[in-house]
């Protein structure tokens, strides 16, 4: 690869020149799609109930007799995605260029720092676009209608993920760790200003220090460091917070940013909650063994290191249960989820694994590497293994998958432990819900948890809807947070609470919710009679 100075950007200001070129071309395809489509609504429509529910009648009622889709995420044809994959490598490597030339790009530095990912990093760079050039706000203000609840410069939540994600599985992921686990949120670097309806509406909001370090000439790994250790920024409104893990990300590890968690927070079964602290307990003997023997890991076994696979589904509390075991043990957390990453750097994050040896590393969907159809080379299976294992010392790997299925036999079989993560029952249930709730939010004593803990749902779905109602309480200006904000996010999901046992759906209707005769509805549906065109 050539380290011709022509190949490197000159300055901050070249780098940002360029992404913003990038930028340009995918907000044009966006503004001539929507005028297409706002064109050829005009032709047919003839109220505004016409064009409410476009989205219905426009795949059957093709204007120009054309076939086309519904949605503005479409399937991408055969051979694209290796185009645009080019376009980020030739990127990546004038940024790599630019740094040998020591030319120190801020939002790169910034991604490398956080571990961010590709969408993590480019909705920086849209949220940052009004701060440059006031026609990104004109445009983002036209891709988001005028229907929009609230007439912003900046770009929402549902614009950028538009915009950015190729298709429902893109958006869904995307969406799931921005609100959950994204360090933009974790060093309040990025705020979702609040709404008066829902998350997709909230403005993206860059705080001023970080827009101050992004559009400087020259930045440094110094500015970048203060600025992740800047306090709580309250330059901006404030906005619900909620209790993100303590994470590090490789290749650089970042301090935690969240209180401790001990084992009291683990809502698992009382057998696998021992079972985790017999692995915390191996790990320490090793050292205790080093210092009262004299023994080193490799006189002490051939294999010290431990590998344990974690299953269950997502949000059951794996990797709430990973970050304690590091913090019972001293060390921090070193995570990767190996679904948000480009298999292209694969090799790149194996190195990394190897020089920085992690004392307690999570692989998250391990099925990745190790599953049925792995993407991982075999040989670099068998050396992480040997590495992990036998090389490192006493560490700890684990490695996180949604089913016990989707990994291969071999794998399985060969790690030192398998443990289950069931989903919780509805003691346990009420135990997650009340501890959703951040201590500063007050909420009302009357909140049925009884009732709540009949959905059968797992932590993280339960996180997720506490969240959602903190959100519409705030936007409400309540004074706490009550039963009917819970309700209501529920009944956006298509989930209604009837009495206490019995749960129905939009979209199916169990044989209990056809038979249960409640005597006192929580929520009561008002009969409605559709016309006979509908």
């Amino acid at each position: 690869m050539s380290t011709d100075s022509s190949e490197s950007f000159s300055d901050n200001w070249a780098y940002l020149k360029a992404e913003l070129r990038w930028l340009d071309q995918i907000l044009m395809v966006a503004v001539a799609r929507q005028r297409k489509e706002n064109h050829d609504l005009e032709r047919v429509t003839q109220s505004k109930a016409d064009r409410v529910t476009s989205a219905w009648w426009k795949g059957i009622i093709v204007p120009e007799g054309k076939v086309s889709y519904d949605e503005h995420r479409q399937l991408s044809p055969a051979g694209t995605g290796g185009a645009k994959a080019t376009y980020q490598q030739q990127l990546e490597h004038k940024i790599q260029v630019s740094h040998r030339h020591g030319v120190l790009l801020g939002l790169p530095a910034l991604r490398d720092r956080l571990g961010l990912t590709l969408f993590e990093k480019n909705l920086v760079l849209m949220s940052l676009a009004p701060e440059i050039n006031r026609r990104y706000a004109r445009l983002y203000r036209y891709l988001q209608g005028d229907d929009a609840p609230v007439k912003t410069d900046l770009p929402t939540l549902d614009l950028v993920l538009r915009l950015l994600c190729r298709n429902d599985e893109e958006w869904r992921s995307a969406r799931h760790r921005l609100v959950t686990a994204s360090p933009l949120m974790q060093y309040q670097l990025l705020r979702l200003h609040p709404t008066v309806d829902s998350l997709l509406n909230c403005p993206l909001k860059l705080v001023a220090p970080l827009v101050n370090y992004l559009l400087a000439a020259q930045p440094s790994l110094e500015n970048l460091e203060q600025l992740l250790r800047l306090p709580t920024v309250t330059a901006v409104p404030s906005f619900p917070s909620f209790s993100i893990q303590p994470i590090e990300f490789l290749p650089s590890p970042v301090p935690s940013q969240t209180s401790s968690l001990d084992w009291s927070r683990l809502v698992l079964p009382d057998a696998l909650i021992k079972t985790l602290q017999g692995l915390v307990q191996r790990q320490q003997n090793y050292a205790k063994a080093e210092t009262h023997w004299g023994l080193s890991s490799i006189q002490i076994g051939a294999r010290p290191g431990t590998i344990v696979l974690f299953t269950g589904t997502t949000g059951t509390g794996k990797g709430t249960a990973a970050t304690v075991i590091a913090q019972a043990l001293g060390e921090p957390l070193y995570r990767i989820d190996l679904a948000t990453i480009n298999p292209d750097d694969y090799e790149r994050w194996l190195e990394t694994i190897r020089s920085v040896a992690p004392a307690v590393l999570l692989l998250k969907s391990a099925q990745m590497w190790f599953g049925r159809s792995a993407l991982l080379l075999a040989h670099q299976q068998h050396q992480l293994w040997q590495l992990r294992q036998r090389e490192q010392g006493p560490v700890l790997t684990i490695l996180s998958t949604h089913s016990l299925s989707a990994m291969q036999i071999q794998w399985r079989q060969q790690a030192d432990q398998v443990l289950s993560f069931p989903k919780p029952n509805a003691s346990a249930r009420i135990r997650l819900w009340q501890r959703a709730i951040p201590p500063q939010v007050p909420h009302s004593p009357e909140i049925d948890w009884q009732s709540l803990a009949q959905l059968a749902l797992s932590g993280g779905e339960i996180a997720a809807i506490v969240q959602n109602a903190i959100l519409q309480a705030a936007s409400a200006e309540a004074d706490a947070l009550e039963m009917q904000h819970f309700l209501e996010v529920l009944s956006q999901r298509g989930t209604f609470l009837v009495n206490k046992a019995t749960i129905t759906t939009t979209t199916t209707k169990t044989r209990s919710a056809k038979t249960a005769k409640p005597s006192k509805p929580l929520v009561r549906r008002r009969k409605t009679t559709l016309p006979d065109n509908e």
